[in-house]
């Protein structure tokens, strides 16, 4: 017999798109980093320059995708975050996910607004080693809902 009180359960799963923009901008976001790093440490400078000229193009990449990416997490946070922690569901992984974004945000804010160069160059470390771990995180939460999701089909 139907229960009229038994209200179906909400998906917590973003919707294509939503996912398809958490990529993109994941995926830009470490590639961007990635571009710098290489520009910034292993390849030679042109002649009378002070830094690589990737290096530039790479942050402004790097900033434009931030921006992406915040907006994508800010369209998460409603129907995903907030929805998926009142279900108790993925805690670990997802708040673990949360923190390296929250702190590759402070950590980038750090250094583009920070002037002191020892305080910069540990934020600097910081950052890399959170946007290293990001993707590690990234798929252990992933593999986490799938495994969730085969379970209970």
């Amino acid at each position: 017999m139907h229960d009229p009180h038994h209200r179906p359960r909400k998906a917590v799963r973003p919707g294509r798109r939503q996912r398809q923009a958490v990529y993109a901008g994941t995926g830009l976001l470490l590639l961007s980093g990635l571009l710098w790093l290489l520009a910034h440490y292993a390849l030679p400078l042109p002649e009378d320059a002070a830094r690589h000229p990737l290096e530039t193009w790479a942050m402004r990449v790097h900033g434009a995708a931030t921006l992406f990416g915040m907006a994508v997490l800010g369209g998460l946070w409603g129907p995903h975050v907030l929805r998926a922690w009142a279900g108790a569901r993925h805690r670990l992984s997802g708040v673990s996910l949360l923190g390296l974004w929250l702190g590759l945000a402070l950590s980038g804010y750090g250094l583009y607004y920070v002037a002191d160069e020892g305080f910069r160059s540990a934020v600097s470390a910081l950052h890399v080693v959170a946007g290293g771990g990001l993707p590690l995180a990234f798929a252990i939460h992933l593999l986490a809902a799938a495994s969730s999701r085969r379970k209970a089909a």
